[in-house]
């Protein structure tokens, strides 16, 4: 009898051993690239919970392997290894995919929105509205944000904040550039990830960027004099492609799209808001840094400068046009809380 209740109960356990590779072999695993240091703001605050959220929500059906740090894949080829299938799910700037987003750029206009919630909510309502599916042809945006608006970070003070006369600045994308240009300075284009180096070597005199830049590269080591403005702000997106989202079963897709929701890129940009705020704070506070607005005639001259820059963009960019109204209309609808 004793034999007969150890063999039963050994056949019970190897059952139940031998069921559990079936079961995990069911899961969908995403690898999922953040590209940056595991400590940076934005994981810890955003990335990691997100795609713990979605483990917590998937067991057995769905997980995410997020990867930190540069190994997996670096701004300049995230999006190859995501269509490569080397990675399924990345976070990362349209920016840095040359010539693929160019009706996303309309988020990089000055003087449009001073803050990443309303303009992140705007950029996903455009998003879903299919104006811009031409351009997210191949891939699904699961989340995005416009981040707070670039000022100007400067090694030293400028002579005068009415030109740029002179001066070398760096710049993320082809507006920037366009922006520095406008008030007389030369662009230096090139990734975040290198602008540390560039001013602390003083190739560079300064950059055009926002606060929320200043953690991840360290930027307040290398700037003193900063210029608070509204000159524009960058784009960034989860995104996986579109086939391996369309290849999903049922209950992994749902998953994932309770958690790529309006609500998700709202929080997304009200992090970068509440980042903003607290470096610009804190930067204020820190011993050899000055932190200045333009006057109120410098500003203006400012605007007169860059009023045909929207102008010329719509002219280069097909459907610019209708983009631009498009966003703007937007950005009133989520300020206004609608």
């Amino acid at each position: 009898m004793a034999f007969r209740v150890s063999l039963f109960v050994g056949l019970a356990l190897a059952a139940i051993v031998f069921a559990a590779p079936s079961s995990r072999a069911d899961e969908v695993v995403l690898k999922f690239a953040t590209l940056d240091q595991p400590e940076a703001h934005h994981i810890v605050a955003i990335h990691r919970p997100w795609a713990q959220r979605i483990n917590e929500q998937g067991k057995g059906v769905l997980q995410i392997d997020q990867r930190d740090g540069p190994g997996v894949a670096i701004h300049p080829n995230v999006y190859s290894r995501v269509m490569n299938d080397v990675i399924q799910v990345a976070w990362g700037l349209q920016s840095s995919v040359a010539g693929k987003f160019r009706l996303t750029e309309v988020v990089s206009m000055p003087f449009l929105s001073d803050r990443s919630a309303i303009g992140s909510v705007a950029l996903w309502r455009l998003y879903k509205s299919g104006m811009l599916d031409g351009e997210y042809d191949e891939i699904v945006m699961l989340k995005c944000n416009v981040f707070p608006q670039s000022g100007m970070q400067f090694r030293v003070a400028p002579k005068t904040l009415d030109n740029l006369n002179g001066l070398k600045m760096v710049a993320g994308s082809r507006t920037a550039g366009e922006i520095i240009e406008a008030q007389g300075g030369a662009p230096v284009t090139m990734l975040p990830s290198d602008y540390y180096e560039t001013l602390n070597r003083g190739t560079a005199d300064g950059v055009m960027v926002g606060w929320t830049a200043f953690q991840p590269f360290k930027l307040a080591e290398v700037t003193k004099y900063h210029v608070e403005m509204s000159l524009g702000g960058a784009s960034g997106m989860v995104f996986m492609p579109k086939s391996k989202y369309s290849a999903l079963p049922e209950a992994a897709k749902k998953i994932l799209d309770a958690n790529a929701t309006e609500k998700d890129t709202r929080e997304f940009g009200q992090f970068w808001d509440k980042i903003n705020d607290d470096t610009a704070a804190q930067v204020k506070g820190m011993s050899g840094h000055t932190v200045v607005a333009p006057s109120a005639q410098q500003l203006v001259v400012w605007r007169e400068r860059m009023a045909p820059l929207s102008d010329a963009w719509v002219k280069r960019t097909p459907g610019g046009d209708k983009a631009l109204a498009a966003y703007k209309q937007y950005l009133a609808d989520v300020a206004k809380g609608s």
